[in-house]
């Protein structure tokens, strides 16, 4: 199955929908995963090729590719490697990954730029965001995992701020954070005889196992070792190593398993006889597979257990549309947004979401004081907030080492403790935010101020 979506943002009015936006999820609901693959830097500007040739064909002009939006959407594409969806894997929206992101279009099991890129084209929702009037520059992700192919086009309404000069292949590893509830293990052992019911001494075999990806369940992410513990119940009959590999070393039953560390209710184990070169073969009668505490036949394990992508794909679709300042939704939203189904043909009926018309003002009048190890951040307040969001970093561009990250219905914060040293210097930011349908809206940024602790 190949599969389809799009989502694009405006200035209008925001709509909840079931899968929701801005709810991340608390620390004890997370787990931390690695999602390792190829990120595809030609293919990501083949994409762009057919965009704009897409765009002059309509009278548009060309769009940009931004460094940042390049960076994003090769992030979400390898988030989709892990959950398929508009919504990140840890809850929140695709538009919380960069605060310039207006538009997704987002696609699984197409093997090439131009049969993605005819099947966004062919799809209304996804049409519409390639040539929308309102995007001026794009970032386009291609994300290879298990021999499946995810793409992201991530588009912004302002113009690209820096253009990358990237092509070819990079092998990644991003660690993801993701909802426990979306983790389901999926494991499997390939032994040197695929069909024999026992091993012989010397003969290895190996685990294929990762997290099935609830967003498009044909297929699963791979797992990264060291996120695993394997182990085997008798090491004298099958020996395994930190990679899942394993090997017959002596006559007898053993039951290997696979388990992710981050909770061992997410296991599998399968028991093996092995026998010599010379026995009978004995098939065990009591061979079991474990997933997530479950404990089900063979027969009746029903994950797909092939590493390559599904034969015979089909089409299917979620698509957002990306609505003028001067459009309004209709009152009967079941026109104007529809959840995705899982059907075969592109959806009819663009889903839309747009933001709140009354945004924050920006927060003005921010100061900083340094007093022994400790910041005093205090900004005006503004009338329509229903908080503010206060961001401390070593690095003005807040781009890494944000070293206090918090929202507070007040108007003054106090940052201190280890973070804050003396003799360093620190940059101050804030903004406000108000909600809509439980949803926070941001307003713009202050200014920032930039403060160093005096020595001692």
């Amino acid at each position: 199955m190949k599969k389809l979506l799009s989502i694009a943002l405006s200035v209008s009015m925001m709509f909840s929908l079931a899968f929701g936006l801005n709810i991340t999820a608390k620390a004890s609901e997370i787990y931390n995963i690695q999602v390792k693959g190829v990120c595809d830097y030609t293919k990501a500007n083949e994409i762009l090729n057919i965009v704009n040739q897409r765009r002059s064909e309509n009278g548009l002009s060309a769009l940009t590719m931004d460094t940042e939006l390049l960076n994003a959407a090769m992030d979400r594409a390898m988030e989709t490697g892990i959950y398929y969806s508009h919504t990140r894997p840890n809850g929140d929206s695709c538009f919380t990954i960069l605060s310039k992101l207006n538009g997704e279009n987002i696609a699984v099991n197409y093997q090439s730029s131009d049969s993605v890129m005819t099947g966004w084209m062919n799809s209304s929702g996804h049409r519409a965001n390639i040539l929308s009037t309102n995007f001026k520059s794009i970032g386009i992700g291609c994300f290879k995992s298990n021999s499946v192919y995810y793409w992201v086009q991530s588009f912004s309404n302002r113009s690209a701020e820096s253009v990358p000069n990237k092509s070819g292949t990079v092998e990644k590893t991003n660690t993801v954070a993701i909802q426990k509830s979306l983790v389901t293990l999926y494991a499997r052992t390939v032994k040197s005889r695929a069909n024999a019911g026992y091993m012989r001494v010397n003969e290895t075999g190996y685990f294929n196992y990762g997290i099935v990806n609830q967003g498009w369940s044909s297929t699963y992410c791979p797992g990264v070792a060291s996120d695993y513990k394997f182990s085997s119940s008798d090491t004298s009959v099958i020996s395994i190593d930190s990679n899942g590999k394993f090997t017959a070393v002596g006559e007898g039953t053993a039951k290997v398993s696979v388990q992710l560390k981050a909770d061992q209710s997410k296991s599998y184990s399968e028991e093996i006889a092995v026998r010599s070169g010379n026995s009978v073969t004995n098939t065990p009668s009591n061979q079991t597979k474990t997933t997530n505490n479950q404990t089900k036949t063979t027969a009746s394990y029903t994950i797909q257990t092939k590493t390559k992508s599904p034969t015979n794909p089909t089409h299917s679709t979620i698509s957002f549309t990306f609505p003028t300042k001067s459009t309004r939704p209709s009152n009967n939203l079941s026109t104007n947004i529809t959840k995705a189904t899982k059907a075969t043909e592109p959806s009819k009926s663009p889903n839309q979401i747009v933001k709140p018309s009354t945004k924050p003002a920006q927060v003005t009048k921010l100061t900083v004081k340094a007093k022994g190890k400790k910041l005093i951040i205090k900004w005006k307040k503004v009338d329509n907030a229903k908080g503010y969001k206060v961001q401390v970093s070593k690095n003005k561009k807040f781009k890494k080492k944000i070293i206090f990250n918090k929202l507070t219905k007040k108007t003054k914060v106090i940052v201190k403790g280890k973070k804050i040293k003396r003799g360093k210097t620190y940059y101050v930011r804030v903004r406000a935010y108000n909600t809509a349908n439980g949803n926070n809206n941001y307003g713009k940024w202050s200014k920032v101020v930039k403060k160093k602790v005096k020595k001692k």
